[in-house]
């Protein structure tokens, strides 16, 4: 999946929280954690509630994120559900960046096939333990 985005991450949800169990930072390699964060000030949530992707080109332009407490800080994001066989969702995978990128160079159906087989072959990670 290549991408200008600096940051991909699977994030997971417990007792209203979200961490990032994956953490990748193109400019800080050696950077492997980014913060727990309430669940409701990620952009993940909008894929966790409707079980589909949700992608944003620049946060401070989208209606949709007028009041989001993430808005000013990831201007952009493009995230994928991680989904049981079921159709539980159990977290997101995703690309995001504090700089407005094209959403559109993500190929979103390879994030998905990605997503399937992190999820359906036991390779998803735990939420992390403090």
């Amino acid at each position: 999946m290549l991408s200008d985005y600096r940051y991909i991450g699977i994030w997971r949800f417990q007792d209203g929280r979200a961490a990032a169990a994956v953490h990748v930072d193109r400019q800080n390699p050696l950077e492997e954690n980014a913060a727990e964060v309430p669940e409701t000030a990620t952009y993940c949530t909008f894929v966790r509630d409707s079980g589909q992707p949700f992608r944003t080109a620049d946060s401070q332009a989208d209606p949709r994120l007028g009041t989001h407490p993430a808005r000013d800080v990831v201007r952009t994001y493009c995230g994928v559900p991680l989904m049981d066989s079921e159709g539980a969702v159990l977290g997101t995978l995703c690309h995001y960046d504090l700089e407005p990128r094209d959403p559109e160079q993500i190929n979103v159906e390879l994030m998905l096939m990605v997503s399937s087989f992190i999820s359906l072959n036991g390779h998803l990670p735990h939420y992390p333990a403090a």
